[in-house]
């Protein structure tokens, strides 16, 4: 079973990889099938395709990831320790 957080970041990582300029489709590719089969290798391909980028497209594409997760309201309350599950205050 995939960690729900596993899951988000490569979510954020798929859709920053439509908006971003200069990214490979072999890895956005690599990614969206990561994302199908929940594989533990397909998980580790993207990672490690991911790894393997240039700098600057990394860059690019972490940035996007990290606004759209630290601006995830669903997932931080998800992750608070002792927040009752299936109710959010909104």
């Amino acid at each position: 079973m995939t960690d729900p957080a596993d899951t988000r970041f490569f979510e954020a990582l798929r859709d920053a990889c439509q908006i971003c300029d200069g990214v490979d489709p072999g890895f956005r590719d690599t990614v969206t099938k990561a994302l199908e089969t929940g594989d533990p290798q397909d998980l580790m391909a993207a990672r490690k395709g991911l790894d393997g980028l240039e700098n600057s497209v990394k860059d690019r594409l972490l940035r996007q990831v990290h606004l759209r997760m630290a601006t995830d309201l669903s997932a931080i309350w998800d992750a608070m320790p002792g927040a009752p599950s299936g109710r959010r205050p909104n």
